[in-house]
């Protein structure tokens, strides 16, 4: 069975909580933090914090995205439901990420390194605070809400299910009134889930440094999955120099945060202007500006994304479908008709369908109704899928035959649009 988290903390002399351990004597520490990074005491009513803080030039480029340029975040906090954003000076938002002691959550997790980034008057600057000793977990706290409160809205990767949680329930245990509620949070995952789920097999932050923002990481690198280990490591033998991989984890995820930010925020507020942007993206886009009600926006996307010619055949049919979709929504029958007609030339069954109802019921064309329902059985006899389904699609397909051919008999077969 393995060894819970709870059975290393006690195996290292922590208690749960951590209100009551000694703090460490610097002498008995071979290689201290202090020694391996270049770093500073943050001094707080509850003790001292290690504040490792570096600032990157104002046209410091990380992989293809300039962390200081100038961007529009309008739709970025329309599709986050962060009002305030829109209107926000981008020196205002504070990017979040922390390396914990595992995933499991619960009041045995704690967080043993911060990592903030934020604009400043210098260009980009990364600043990370150590838990050198469990002990020392409330001036942490301390340390982090006075940096927080300078900032109106916080961006985070996975935030709303992990970090910021986790913060919240360490606040709690440490009797703190946590500054996080009263923040706006825009977590970067829902939104990189939206945009590159067709495209990506992976959405994973790592692997968009690799793909979107095309980022290279050094060999001082560590994977996650490591870091936990690292830290109950450096607490028993007090021997820092395996946390520089850690600090370099967790100071790139904070730059390719910030640069993930940088990049949707362009990428929703001017897709067309772009260079090089997939189709499967625009496509993506497009529905997000359709389900945000920006509908002007959604057609010139949409209309883009199919111009392109790289999207796979299901997309884009896929694509035409949600697009035709939303113009059978706003009553614009003749543009829905167009796509439709497009979606047929590939024998999409649902086009023949739809094609079928807008002549029944909007046109009243009931001959036309009755060709495209024909044409739809049609291409049901040709597809290869099962028997029962084809059994299913042709009977309902049937019974819209009879059902428009009564139409016809009982009219004297002259519903040609009357």
């Amino acid at each position: 069975m393995s060894e819970s988290l709870s059975d290393k903390l006690k195996s290292l002399g922590v208690q749960v909580g951590a209100q009551n351990l000694p703090k460490p004597d610097p002498q008995e520490e071979d290689y201290p933090i202090e020694q391996v990074l270049d770093g500073m005491e943050l001094n707080t009513p509850s003790g001292s914090v290690f504040q490792v803080k570096n600032t990157y030039p104002l046209d410091y480029i990380h992989g293809d995205v300039a962390l200081s340029s100038a961007i529009n975040p309008e739709f970025i906090g329309t599709w986050a439901r962060a009002a305030a954003l829109k209107d926000s000076a981008l020196d205002k938002i504070l990017f979040l990420d922390t390396e914990t002691t595992g995933l499991a959550g619960g009041t045995g997790t704690f967080a043993f390194l911060i990592g903030l980034g934020f604009r400043s008057s210098g260009g980009f600057t990364v600043c990370q605070l150590f838990l050198r000793d469990p002990a020392l977990e409330k001036a942490l706290l301390e340390a982090l809400n006075s940096i927080v409160s300078q900032f109106d809205q916080v961006v985070t990767f996975n935030g709303k299910s992990f970090d910021i949680p986790l913060l919240n329930t360490r606040h709690v245990l440490n009797s703190f009134q946590t500054p996080f509620p009263i923040m706006e949070h825009i977590d970067l995952l829902p939104l990189a889930r939206r945009l590159w789920r067709n495209r990506l097999s992976s959405r994973a932050l790592k692997d968009l440094e690799a793909e979107i923002l095309h980022v290279p990481r050094t060999q001082e690198e560590v994977p996650s999955w490591m870091i936990p280990e690292i830290y109950f490591d450096y607490l028993r033998t007090r021997d820092a120099r395996p946390m520089a991989g850690v600090f370099y984890h967790n100071a790139m995820d904070i730059l390719s945060l910030a640069a993930l930010f940088n990049f949707c925020s362009e990428l929703l507020y001017r897709p067309l202007e772009l260079q090089d942007v997939p189709g499967l993206d625009l496509a993506a886009v497009a529905r997000l500006y359709e389900e945000m009600e920006q509908f002007e926006f959604a057609v010139s996307v949409y209309e883009e994304s199919l111009k392109k010619g790289d999207l796979p055949l299901q997309f884009y049919i896929d694509t035409i479908q949600r697009f035709a979709d939303m113009y059978r929504r706003h009553q614009r029958w003749e543009d829905a008709v167009s796509l439709w007609k497009r979606a047929a030339e590939y024998q999409w069954i649902d086009a023949f369908v739809e094609l079928a109802k807008f002549y029944e019921h909007q046109a009243k064309d009931y001959p036309s109704a009755i060709a495209w329902t024909e044409a739809a059985m049609q291409s049901v006899e040709n597809l290869a899928i099962p028997a029962w389904r084809k059994k299913a699609l042709l009977g309902d397909l049937s019974h819209r035959q009879a059902r428009l051919k009564k139409r016809i008999s009982i009219k004297g077969g002259n519903e040609n649009g009357s």
